[in-house]
């Protein structure tokens, strides 16, 4: 009976575990969209003092999950880390409960872009995480040993997603769970799409007070007397994964098809901070520009660039700073296209 009672312990501290692995990895290959997600918590808390740490509040989180995973799979201070296993899920339940409830947030970002989770569900994730920390945490001696074979696996435990975050945040992420990933055919995703995004109208019924929706080109809608008219609205299909990638030139004219359409390559100089550019980072987007011509060039960004920063005279089009976020981690960043497909990302300070 204890012998089945080990291995049922044992089972389920290897599954926590792996949960928390798998939670802080997915954090690590992506800080900064770790960060964006830390941010949406820390502004519906009304803690906008703390945004500047986001980063770092991102990158300990991700630390702390990996080495919570691995020191219960590895059975290292099983008393104790388990006990700290189950005051931190008690802190991510009642933040998850909050989030489902009276602080709605969306999706809470426990694993990053790989899977998407509402906040209802993922509470009830932590609620069952939660009682098996509980069982193992009951069920656990300690053993405060401190040899060698310990300090092996508590250093790989920090440094490994210490390095993952650092190389991201340096570079660009290790995996690419993005919807903007190499490989991606732009011009074929933006084009299914097109329906995703409609033009509604609304209207109110005055005979049973139900709402009614008709497609903006619509006419019979205006000739019925039992219609009050409320708004118009767009409407995204929750599905639509590129819906936001909508590019327009200094005019104000949507650019995207034409860009998507060109063939051969071009070169997207993406700029989502502009205050990172520096010597090197100049030096670099003069060998792009020495790479291509400058026709093939093109400059995205959010906000407008004064034209004596950049050394070049590309195409200057805007876009969401969200979605420019989502094509590229990076500061500064460059994305080749061919044919409308991805076929290279950097950080402007590998190129």
């Amino acid at each position: 009976m204890v012998k089945y009672r080990d291995k049922i312990l044992n089972i389920l501290r290897w599954a926590l575990g792996a949960l928390f692995i798998f939670s802080g990895a997915v954090k690590c290959v992506d800080p900064i969209g770790t960060s964006i997600f830390v941010d949406k918590y820390l502004t519906t808390y009304s803690l906008e003092a703390l945004l500047p740490l986001s980063v770092a509040i991102g990158l300990a989180l991700s630390v702390m999950e990996f080495m919570l995973g691995t020191l219960l799979i590895c059975g290292l201070w099983r008393r104790f880390i388990s006990l700290v296993s189950v005051v931190v899920l008690v802190l991510f339940s009642v933040v998850t409960l909050l989030s489902a409830t009276l602080l709605p947030i969306g999706d809470c970002g426990c694993f990053g872009e790989v899977l998407k989770l509402s906040p209802w569900a993922t509470f009830l994730k932590n609620i069952i995480l939660l009682a098996i920390a509980l069982y193992v945490w009951r069920n656990s001696r300690n053993k405060w040993r401190l040899g060698l074979r310990e300090v092996i696996v508590l250093a790989f435990a920090i440094f490994l997603p210490l390095g993952a975050n650092l190389y991201a945040l340096s570079h660009l992420p290790l995996v690419d769970f993005l919807p903007y990933k190499v490989g991606t055919n732009l011009r074929e995703a933006v084009a299914k799409e097109q329906d995703s995004v409609r033009s509604i109208l609304r209207f109110r019924n005055s005979a049973t007070g139900d709402i009614e929706e008709f497609d903006a080109m619509a006419t019979e809608c205006w000739m019925r007397r039992d219609l009050e008219f409320l708004e118009s609205a767009v409407v995204v299909d929750d599905k639509a994964q590129y819906s936001d990638f909508r590019l327009y030139d200094t005019a104000g004219e949507e650019y995207t098809q034409k860009l998507l359409n060109r063939r051969g390559r071009v070169a997207l100089l993406c700029i989502n901070d502009i205050s990172t550019l520096d010597i090197l980072t100049q030096r670099a987007i003069e060998t792009l520009c020495n790479a291509y011509p400058e026709t093939a060039i093109y400059i995205l960004s959010y906000t407008e660039v004064e034209d004596n920063i950049l050394p070049l005279n590309a195409t200057h089009l805007y876009i969401d700073a969200m979605t420019l976020r989502s094509i590229i981690r990076a500061d500064i960043g460059v994305v080749i296209l061919r044919d409308g497909v991805v076929e290279f990302k950097a950080n402007i300070k590998d190129i």
